[in-house]
């Protein structure tokens, strides 16, 4: 076998091992594998010609970060990799809560579109986003409307929004109280004009 078939033969089965290192637990065996080869293609390209010795040694070099970049974006997803390599920790395993809700705390108080019916978890739309929420005072249908009315455990809690526009509506609140305290007065049929003064 002539020098040029053992230099071409050497540099396709580096390409060939070094992929293969990819994929298979070997310890740095077919690495180690894949140096022979590339120094067998040069030695054997320069033992046919010094232009083929050139040659190898411009694909060896000009393979290299092809075949770093080639290793650095595949083997991570490969079976192997996803089993040696540490993935990052999620904001939820390391961060508390309070600074979770902080993310959504955004839309507290804001008026939602139900999209799916809150059985009591559905999902709700807040201008283009789409969120999940859970309704506090049961179930809701598709289409209502309803307001979140806090932020906890970095979840929406909501309830339709005809219990929460009196309050949020001006003088709301004071009409709420005004109307508690005529109800409590005629339960209790207390008159305050009817208070006899008070004796010296």
């Amino acid at each position: 076998m002539s020098y040029l078939a053992i230099a071409w033969l050497c540099l396709l089965a580096f390409f060939v091992v070094i992929v293969l290192e990819m994929f298979l637990p070997t310890a740095g065996i077919l690495f180690v594998l894949s140096v022979v080869l590339a120094l067998a293609a040069v030695v054997a390209g320069f033992m046919h010609s010094i232009y083929l010795g050139a040659l190898m040694v411009v694909l060896l070099v000009v393979s290299m970060p092809v075949l770093f970049a080639l290793f650095s974006r595949i083997w991570p997803h490969t079976p192997l990799g996803r089993r040696l390599i540490i993935l990052a920790p999620t904001p939820e395993s390391i961060l508390p809560p309070s600074v979770l809700d902080d993310s959504i705390s955004q839309y507290k108080g804001a008026k939602a579109e139900v999209l799916s019916p809150m059985l009591p978890t559905g999902s709700i739309r807040i201008g283009e986003k789409t969120l999940v929420a859970t309704c506090e005072s049961g179930a809701v249908e598709t289409g209502q409307w309803v307001r979140v009315v806090r932020v906890q455990m970095n979840r929406l809690f909501v309830v339709p929004v005809d219990m929460t526009d009196d309050l949020q509506s001006p003088g709301g609140f004071e009409q709420k109280l005004d109307q508690t305290v005529q109800v409590t007065m005629q339960d209790f049929e207390w008159d305050g004009d009817t208070r006899e003064p008070r004796s010296t």
